[in-house]
C-alpha cells in the first residue's frame, strides 16, 4: 500500500534554520514622520513628511507656486526613496533677509476691486467705507508665493527634503523592528503547530484505516465483499485525505517567509503574497484533516496568520 503521510525528511522545512539571528533593520513600517531643516543667509527651509500605510505611492505635496515646475521632481525623489505609503509632504519657506523681494501688491487689481465694490455699495445705499485691511483680503491682491525661482531656494528646498527623508526612514526602522519581531512569533508558531500536524499526520491515516474496516466488518456479512477491490477503494480515499504535499507547501512558505524578512530590502508586498498562500495551505490541510487534533492545531494555525497579514499591510 502506498505510503500516506509526510516524508521523514519534510519536518526539516518547519524548523527555525541554524544561526537565525532575529535582525530585524531590513523590514520597514510604512508609518513614520520626519523632518529636515536646510538654511542659508537669506533663507530657512523646513520640509516635514508624514506617511501612512497605502497600497501604492500617494504624496500630497504642498509646494510654493514658482516652484510647482519641480513637483514632478519632488514626486520621484520620495517614490524612490520611500517606495510606498501614503506621504504628505508640508514645506516652509522663511526669507532672513529683505534682499530677497517676496511682496509684490498687485495695484491695479486692487483699485478694480475698490471701484467695484463702491458701486455695488452706492447701488445698494450700503452705509460704511471699505478699508485697506478688507482690500488686502481679497484674491491676489498679493499674491502668495510671488516672486522668480530662486536656485539658492530650490538646493535648500531638495536638501530639507533629504534630510527628512532620512528622519522618515528612521523612524520606519523602529516601527519596522517591532513589527517584525512580531512577524517572527507568529510565524515560529505556526511552524511549531506544522510540526505537531507532521507528527500526528501518519496515525490519523492509521485511525482513518481502522474505523474504516471496523464499519465494513460490521456489514460483512450482510454485503459480499471484494478484498482487491476494498483494498484499491480504501487507498484511492486515504490518498484525498492525504496533506504531505499541503505540509510541504507550508513550510516552504514559512522558509521563504524569513527569507524575504532577513532580505537587504524590506518587501511588503511579497510577504503578503506569501500570507495569502499560506492560508490555502492551512486551509486545505483543516479540511482534509477530519482529525480533532489537528483541527485544533489548523485553528492556532489560522490565528497567528491573522495576525500575520494584519502586520504586513503596514511593510513597505
Amino acid at each position: 500500500m502506498k505510503k500516506v503521510g509526510p516524508a521523514a525528511g519534510d519536518v526539516a522545512l518547519v524548523k527555525k534554520r541554524p544561526g537565525h539571528d532575529n535582525k530585524y533593520s531590513m523590514i520597514l513600517s510604512m508609518t513614520g514622520y520626519g523632518a529636515g531643516i536646510a538654511s542659508s543667509d537669506s533663507f530657512r527651509v523646513t520640509a516635514e513628511l508624514k506617511s501612512l500605510n497605502s497600497k501604492y505611492m500617494e504624496v500630497t505635496l504642498k509646494l510654493p507656486k514658482v516652484y510647482l515646475k519641480y513637483e514632478h521632481e519632488i514626486r520621484s525623489m520620495l517614490g524612490k526613496r520611500l517606495g510606498r505609503g501614503k506621504v504628505v509632504a508640508l514645506l516652509n519657506i522663511e526669507v532672513l533677509t529683505d534682499k530677497v523681494q517676496r511682496i509684490n501688491i498687485n495695484r491695479s487689481l486692487a483699485k478694480s476691486y475698490l471701484k467695484e465694490l463702491n458701486s455695488i455699495k452706492d447701488e445698494l445705499n450700503l452705509a460704511g467705507d471699505i478699508d485697506l485691511s478688507f482690500l488686502v483680503n481679497m484674491p491676489e491682491v498679493i499674491p502668495t508665493d510671488i516672486g522668480e525661482e530662486n536656485e539658492e531656494e530650490w538646493n535648500l528646498i531638495r536638501q530639507a527634503i533629504e534630510l527628512a527623508c532620512e528622519k522618515l526612514i528612521s523612524s520606519r526602522k523602529v516601527e519596522g523592528e517591532a513589527l517584525n519581531k512580531d512577524l517572527t512569533f507568529h510565524v515560529d508558531s505556526i511552524g511549531s503547530s506544522l510540526e505537531k500536524v507532521v507528527a500526528l499526520a501518519p496515525k490519523r491515516i492509521e485511525r482513518v484505516r481502522e474505523r474504516v474496516e471496523k464499519s465494513l466488518d460490521d456489514i460483512r456479512d450482510k454485503v459480499e465483499v471484494d478484498p482487491n477491490r476494498f483494498e484499491q477503494e480504501l487507498i484511492f480515499y486515504l490518498e484525498k485525505l492525504d496533506i504531505n504535499e499541503e505540509i510541504v507547501r507550508l513550510g516552504q512558505h514559512l522558509k521563504y517567509f524569513k527569507e524575504i524578512q532577513e532580505a537587504p530590502k524590506s518587501n511588503g508586498k511579497k510577504l503578503q503574497f506569501l500570507s495569502q498562500e499560506m492560508g490555502r495551505e492551512i486551509n486545505t490541510i483543516g479540511s482534509k484533516a477530519n482529525d480533532a487534533e489537528i483541527q485544533r492545531l489548523v485553528v492556532n494555525m489560522k490565528n497567528d496568520l491573522e495576525k500575520i497579514k494584519e502586520q504586513v499591510l503596514n511593510i513597505v
